[in-house]
């Protein structure tokens, strides 16, 4: 029997990475795959313990290997839902895997980054157990994917001087990452998934979830997963602005998190931050309270999906404004000296722009050093520049 694990869901492009990852970078090629879905050759039963099975073993070490009001507080499905229903499907989600580690002799996971739940309680358990847990991620630069379970930094290859070079010249010159999504393309796609979500919601939720208790994440979580769920969601653009000369000197940008999605939620070096709004709305009232002007720019994919009302709140605070989400970031690094930043890439592009960053939190690129709700770092060199992609790069492994 093989002794690694890899984890796969509905997603096929997810799927394709995570086996590519594991055939072609780690070289495992005999694997059992397992999935919250029944299409691997282990499915994760949700329902198949209740907390009466939990035995006095598991309520202890279960303690040891995690944080049930953390796993809580991060996942976008738990928070929303009553706490003593929450906590009990992290136990018998515990419970299950538990049963799988302790009485097979698995030593390798291979993952997604964790994005749910689940997947949480899975890598954690397994850790727990001394299983070595390794995943695969996007990144923003083509031709590469950031190795990475919690959005953590790990080296995991050397770089050359003319790699770094390559890409420090490359971020320096109106940079504009193959990810980043068009007007037209995230109007598209936004009509698509207003119709989609009403169709998941009554088959996915209503039919499956709740008449047929499915537990399934997809299932479960469709009414608090981001997306198109009112018409009045395509209505956002009064809201904005598209100018952005005369920028007074004691003015900070802050591009705006895709939520709720793991690169808030599990990247972040809090929990506070996981549902992302309230702490936003935070730093905007500090900046604004400190005598700065704040210019937002929501992420383009949530342009559609955000709940206006958060807009009406921003806007509430003194010297608030929120650009359209399809300016060009490479037109905004003109424009602003002053950046602020939890986990996004924003942040490094700015850095090596030679911008003045305030981090929100610790991420896989820079390690807060002080205990400053925003602390403030400047590169001023070329050489602590190329340092810093350097650092990033040994993260990644390259991709074609």
């Amino acid at each position: 029997m093989s002794n690694t694990l890899v984890f796969i869901r509905r997603n096929k492009i997810f799927n394709d990475m995570v086996i590519r990852y594991s055939k072609d970078i780690l070289g495992v090629n005999d694997f059992i795959s397992i999935s919250e879905y029944k299409n691997a050759n282990l499915y994760i039963d949700i329902k198949k313990y209740n907390i009466s099975h939990l035995t006095t073993y598991d309520w202890e070490n279960i303690e040891k290997a995690l944080d049930i009001n953390e796993v809580i507080l991060k996942d976008r499905l738990l928070r929303n839902i009553e706490y003593v229903q929450a906590k009990e499907l992290v136990l018998v989600v515990s419970k299950y895997f538990i049963e799988l580690f302790k009485n097979n002799k698995y030593n390798n996971l291979i993952t997604y980054p964790v994005d749910n739940y689940v997947t949480d309680i899975m890598c954690k358990i397994a850790r727990y157990y001394d299983i070595k847990v390794n995943g695969i991620s996007n990144f923003f630069i083509q031709g590469y994917k950031r190795v990475t379970v919690y959005g953590e930094y790990t080296n995991v290859r050397e770089i050359s001087e003319s790699e770094v070079n390559k890409i420090y010249d490359l971020l320096i010159k109106q940079f504009k990452s193959y990810m980043a999504s068009s007007f037209q393309k995230a109007l598209k796609n936004s009509i698509l998934y207003y119709f989609k979500f009403k169709v998941r919601y009554l088959y996915f939720y209503m039919f499956k979830n709740k008449i047929l208790n499915q537990l399934e994440y997809d299932y479960a979580s469709t009414p608090y997963s981001a997306t198109v769920d009112k018409i009045s969601k395509f209505l956002p653009f009064k809201y904005f602005t598209n100018k952005v000369d005369n920028i007074l000197e004691k003015s900070i940008y802050i591009p705006m998190h895709y939520h709720p999605e793991a690169t808030i939620e599990h990247w972040s070096d809090s929990f506070k931050n996981a549902d992302y709004i309230t702490s936003l709305v935070e730093s905007v009232r500090y900046f604004s309270d400190n005598g700065w002007e704040v210019y937002l720019k929501e992420h383009p994919a949530m342009c559609f999906r955000q709940d206006l009302k958060l807009y009406k709140s921003l806007k509430n605070i003194e010297n608030t404004y929120i650009l359209n989400p399809f300016l060009e970031t490479s037109k905004i690094m003109e424009k602003f000296d002053n950046f602020l930043i939890w986990t996004g890439s924003t942040g490094l592009e700015a850095l090596i722009n030679g911008k003045t960053v305030y981090f929100a939190s610790s991420n896989y690129y820079y390690d807060k050093k002080t205990q400053e709700k925003y602390e403030k770092v400047y590169l001023e060199t070329e050489k602590e520049k190329k340092e810093l992609i350097k650092k990033v790069l040994s993260n990644t492994v390259k991709w074609k």
